[in-house]
């Protein structure tokens, strides 16, 4: 843990940190190798994803925004690292099945209708208005551009409409 306290400047912050790694590393760990199938990989997604998150501002204290956070941060890292590896072998992988959080039971609500989401457009969602991060923290979390981001977001309302107008949720 000593590598990731020296890339956080206040205590304050290393304080956070050291909670957020004690409270999650093991949900991380599981996430990361459910993606990987593979217990070593998944230490170094979980490595990857704490060198992510000593980089970026945290949630003020553990509850489920910083555990969304830490599931979400891991998935991505797994994600990258098993599309890396998936460059020298031959096994198709549906991202639908990557989920680091099961979603919502889809019920009619609000909740449902994110559940309808394709992946990507439900986590840009959920740290943009749910986490509270910018268009720049998100990108940098997700490995693209803030204007990426951005396009992501407005495709993602503009979908979520659609499906909540489909429910009858709204005119």
């Amino acid at each position: 843990m000593l590598v990731y306290l020296q890339a956080i400047e206040t205590a304050e912050d290393r304080t956070r940190f050291e909670a957020m790694y004690s409270a999650y590393r093991g949900l991380m760990f599981h996430v990361a190798n459910r993606i990987l199938q593979n217990p070593q990989d998944a230490e170094d997604a979980v490595h990857l994803a704490f060198l992510s998150l000593a980089n970026h501002r945290l949630p003020p204290e553990l509850g489920p925004q910083a555990r969304h956070l830490a599931a979400v941060t891991v998935e991505r890292k797994a994600i990258d690292l098993y599309r890396a590896k998936r460059r020298w072998s031959e096994v198709e992988l549906e991202e639908e099945t990557l989920l680091g959080c099961a979603p919502p039971p889809s019920d009619g609500t609000l909740a449902g209708a994110m559940a309808a989401l394709p992946p990507r457009y439900r986590e840009a969602l959920l740290l943009k208005y749910y986490n509270g991060y910018s268009a720049g923290e998100i990108g940098e979390l997700l490995g693209t551009t803030a204007a990426n981001v951005r396009q992501i977001l407005a495709r993602a309302k503009k979908k979520l409409a659609a499906e909540l107008m489909e429910r009858g949720e709204i005119l």
